[in-house]
């Protein structure tokens, strides 16, 4: 099969996929459910902030970390209220238990002034995001949200937690959870998923949210060629489907993410568990005596 013979029949595997995936279902195991509680145009923002923010590790690990944040900020009229009259001497002893992988609950004090500074200054977070690429939206955003943070950090400094949620593609970073927020707040809600709420991006100015899964798939596909997530990378991918998608190249995300989350796809050939899946033609996944892990 020549390349381009293979990408056509990946093209056609995932738009299978995609017209047989159960979004409804899916929704519950997926971090946009957070976001998607709301209503109002700032609940929603702040909340997918948030929600992509943490969306690291399993679902299963940090839904009830975000499940009790999202239960405090309720209690006080929501997302913007809370932001919007966040007090850190009070609301610092509330969120010092908060414990997630490296996040801890001083670090959320920090990032919830600087989220209250942004929307003081800009009133809203869109504005943030604008410059006409993924890759400008997220160093613009990153940065005047790390002046912020600075602002309100003590002495200045910033921790590991705090920095972690300021990723930037000039380092290199893919920036998954920025990407996946992208794609939730710029794409319209065709599938009843993604929230169609912001216009400083187009959907075909998107870039890939690169998660363990998507990277794994993509590569079995030949899409990349890499087990090691960045920026260039991500890029990459984007391009690739944007052969099949110009005008959405992220339309097929949640699809192929599910796939892995949901374990259709076990990462090994299986004939038995591989003989439905509709991207079989394409698919280079290893037999099951070769391991291979993607990374994030």
């Amino acid at each position: 099969m020549t390349a381009p013979e293979r990408l056509t029949a990946v093209g056609a595997g995932l738009e299978q996929l995609y017209a047989q995936t159960d979004f409804q279902a899916r929704l519950r195991t997926d971090p946009i459910r957070f976001p998607r509680r709301y209503t109002r145009h700032e609940d929603v923002e702040i909340a997918a902030v948030l929600a992509s923010g943490f969306a690291f590790g399993r679902v299963t690990l940090f839904g009830p970390v975000l499940e009790g944040l999202f239960d405090r900020m309720d209690a006080q009229g929501g997302p913007r209220a809370y932001i919007d009259h966040f007090d850190p001497n009070v609301e610092g002893p509330a969120l010092a238990p908060v414990v997630y992988r490296w996040v801890r609950g001083p670090d959320l004090v920090v990032l919830f002034g600087a989220l209250r500074r942004v929307r003081a200054q800009h009133g809203g977070l869109e504005p943030l995001f604008g410059g006409g690429s993924a890759r400008a939206a997220l160093e613009g955003a990153a940065t005047a949200l790390e002046q912020e943070a600075r602002a309100v950090a003590p002495s200045g400094s910033l921790s590991r937690g705090v920095r972690y949620f300021l990723s930037r593609p000039s380092t290199g970073s893919a920036c998954k959870r920025w990407n996946m927020m992208l794609r939730w707040l710029v794409r319209p809600p065709t599938e009843g998923v993604d929230l169609g709420l912001w216009t400083c991006l187009r959907p075909a100015d998107l870039v890939m949210p690169l998660d363990t899964h998507v990277m794994r798939i993509a590569r079995f596909l030949g899409l990349i060629r890499t087990s090691t997530a960045s920026w260039r990378v991500a890029e990459q991918l984007t391009a690739q489907l944007r052969r099949i998608d110009p005008l959405d190249p992220v339309r097929l995300d949640f699809a192929i993410a599910h796939l892995g989350i949901s374990g259709a796809c076990k990462g090994v050939r299986d004939p038995e568990v591989c003989s439905p899946c509709p991207l079989r033609k394409g698919c280079d996944a290893p037999p099951p005596s070769v391991r291979t892990v993607a990374g994030r």
